[in-house]
């Protein structure tokens, strides 16, 4: 039986791959919507359409670093599926999922605080950005996978230890007196 933080996990890792391919940031000039990045797109690098009558926009460069963030979910679904399959005790499994969803955070802290200033300096247009509904949900992924992995940590009736079942035609027959 898979415990109920498993599932949680399981479930906001797939928030968080969702979410990585939706819309994280809009830009705005002069209060007219110029694009909405996703985080694919921040992570690879994009050419903005710009449609308003203003200087040409430059390519925004891309993040390679961003990947991690889709990674780390994919790696927290590899071990739900490793503790699941008895290849990993559940307490080294926990922890690495908070390892990966803290550095995710990380990551995404410092690389939205950094892309702040890049994105409004300008000298002749009021640029804005505004974050949207896939980088906050990626966010809420990752709490969710802290929550899920605290509470594997702290249910009781678990074995401490992976069970590696023995193989049912063992070649060794321990009936035999020596």
């Amino acid at each position: 039986m898979l415990p109920t933080g498993n599932k949680i996990i399981g479930a906001a890792s797939g928030v968080v791959i969702i979410c990585f391919f939706l819309p994280w940031i809009l830009v705005s000039c002069e209060g007219q919507p110029v694009a909405s990045l996703s985080g694919w797109q921040l992570a690879v690098g994009t050419n903005v359409q710009n449609t308003l009558q203003s200087p040409p926009t430059p390519p925004i460069e891309g993040s390679p670093v961003l990947f991690l963030v889709l990674l780390a979910a994919i790696g927290c679904l590899a071990i739900i599926y490793l503790i699941y399959r008895r290849q990993l005790v559940l307490q080294i499994g926990s922890f690495g999922a908070i390892g990966l969803a803290v550095l995710s955070l990380l990551i995404l802290l410092f690389k939205m605080v950094d892309a702040q200033p890049d994105l409004q300096q300008t000298d002749f247009v009021n640029i804005e950005t505004h974050y949207q509904s896939g980088l906050f949900g990626t966010i809420l992924g990752y709490l969710g996978i802290i929550v899920g992995a605290v509470l594997n940590l702290t249910e009781k009736d678990l074995p401490a230890r992976a069970e590696i079942p023995e193989p049912e035609d063992s070649t060794i027959d321990r009936d035999f007196p020596r």
